[in-house]
């Protein structure tokens, strides 16, 4: 058997094959068509996004007697042997197996002699970020000036180990997390070569759980035809990697809005004896999240993760689900290191359960301004029903014994009753004091505030909140 994975079969040949890297091949291109190639190129990006192949295709383009603007033409025995990986001009190193200084003292050494059959002797060293400080050390001149038949092409997945004085010797190129729609569109197209059906669905769930890596995305699509080579479809797709349906998600968020904690300990129960990762079920959860909230917002499935409109308990809303991503997301980052991870999972579950609606200050202030508390949404739990001003007179410690006269006295000068007249200030010049009594007396009567002073004070907020943090 000689089958070849999808990833080596479709490998980019030419510049113009790469995807989601325009940015590259064209500064590439140019660079050949105008003669002027860097003597070292330092390629950079998440695994699976085309470094290694691009550097092919350079060595390729660099070697080709039959070049043609800049493109090779992938038929002579110079580019079949490169693309095989057997050429003896263009060398592949892998950074990880030989990181040591003698490795790159012999590397030295082979740079004297000339190519054998091209233009160039390339060195293409891959993961280069794992040499170790002695042998980077030991790079430097001949990364700075090699002989003029010597090529250098470093390709990294961190580049931030990669030391800045190697760098400083290279022309770097960040290579981009390919997008997710131009992964799906080209696995529909190997697809459509294949002669294998599809649904756009499916292939939108691979090309999201591909996160932005091409490579990932084929092996993926691999995995799949050998479990139903008559069809891709969503069914095959979500069975096969172990992935949870929307459904399990909507019916989570329903028993959550509704603090259904038996119901939500029971989905935990489920989940769990169905042998489903629970990381892989967080990472779902915090991926419909963001859903809803494009669902609340925009209303437009294009913008979602899988191109459809999610369904949303009645009542919640984006800061709501916010504070639920929040939580979501943290406990995604808990549960690698987590000894019980069904703990967690159950313990995050029900924190969420207990998270009350966000209301926004414009509210306090709307239900300020009708003298009624903020409007909530209806709640089965009876002890969330409580108002603000409510929760604020139970907590209040000088409430239990008061008398009644000062309770009322209380209330009345700290909530204004329902169409109570705010007045202006008094000024000094305002006030008079009654020689014979001693009382203070206002001699102009007091004005009250026009209709609109509480849209005048929302239109200045912005510039109160700046006046005072200037001071504190």
């Amino acid at each position: 058997m000689s089958y070849q994975v999808l990833s080596r079969k479709w490998r980019p040949q030419v510049f113009e094959d790469l995807i989601g890297q325009d940015h590259v091949a064209r500064t590439l291109q140019n660079a050949l068509r105008r003669e002027r190639v860097a003597h070292a190129y330092m390629f950079a990006g998440p695994r699976g996004v085309g470094k290694t192949s691009t550097a092919r295709i350079l060595a390729k383009t660099l070697n080709c007697p039959n070049v043609r603007d800049a493109v090779p033409c992938n038929d002579c025995p110079v580019c079949r042997e490169i693309t095989r990986g057997n050429s003896l001009d263009v060398l592949e190193i892998d950074g990880a197996s030989n990181r040591g200084i003698d490795e790159i003292r012999e590397l030295r050494e082979a740079v004297k002699y000339p190519p054998t059959v091209g233009n160039y002797r390339i060195y293409i060293i891959d993961e280069v970020h794992m040499l170790t400080t002695q042998a980077f050390n030991a790079l430097l001149k001949t990364l700075e000036e090699p002989p003029e038949h010597v090529k250098f092409i470093l390709a990294t997945t961190d580049p931030r180990k990669v030391p800045q004085t190697i760098q400083s010797r290279t022309q770097r190129f960040d290579f981009r997390r390919i997008p997710t729609a131009d992964i799906a569109t080209f696995l529909a197209r190997i697809l459509d070569e294949e002669k294998i059906g599809y649904d756009e669905s499916a292939l939108r769930i691979l090309a999201r759980k591909a996160d932005g890596s091409m490579r990932d995305g084929l092996s993926l699509l691999d995995q799949i035809i050998a479990y139903q080579a008559e069809k891709v479809d969503e069914d095959a797709v979500i069975s096969v990697l172990g992935l949870v349906e929307d459904a399990f998600y909507a019916d989570l968020l329903d028993r959550i809005a509704r603090h259904d904690r038996p119901g939500i300990l029971a989905l935990v129960e489920a989940m769990f004896d169905g042998g489903y990762d629970l990381q892989e079920v967080c990472q779902g959860l915090d991926q419909y999240l963001p859903d809803a909230i494009l669902t609340l917002e925009t209303r437009d499935a294009k913008l979602t993760s899988k191109g459809t409109l999610v369904d949303l308990p009645e009542g919640l809303t984006t800061p709501d689900l916010m504070n639920l991503l929040n939580i979501g997301l943290e406990t995604e980052g808990r549960l690698r290191y987590a000894r019980q991870p069904r703990i967690l999972m159950e313990h995050q579950l029900l924190k969420m359960a207990e998270v009350d609606r966000v209301i926004s200050i414009q509210e306090v202030l709307n239900s300020l301004a009708v003298g009624s508390g903020p409007s909530s949404r209806s709640d089965t739990n009876p002890a969330r029903q409580t108002s603000p001003k409510a929760a604020i007179r139970r907590d209040s410690p000088a409430q239990e014994g008061a008398p009644a006269e000062e309770t009322a006295h209380r209330a009345s000068t700290t909530t204004p009753p329902r169409n109570r007249t705010f007045n202006r200030r008094q000024t000094s010049d305002q006030v008079t004091q009654d020689p014979e009594s001693g009382n203070a007396s206002s001699e102009p009567e007091t004005q009250g505030l026009p209709p609109d002073a509480l849209d005048q004070l929302r239109d200045k907020w912005v510039e109160i909140v700046g006046a005072v943090a200037t001071k504190s």
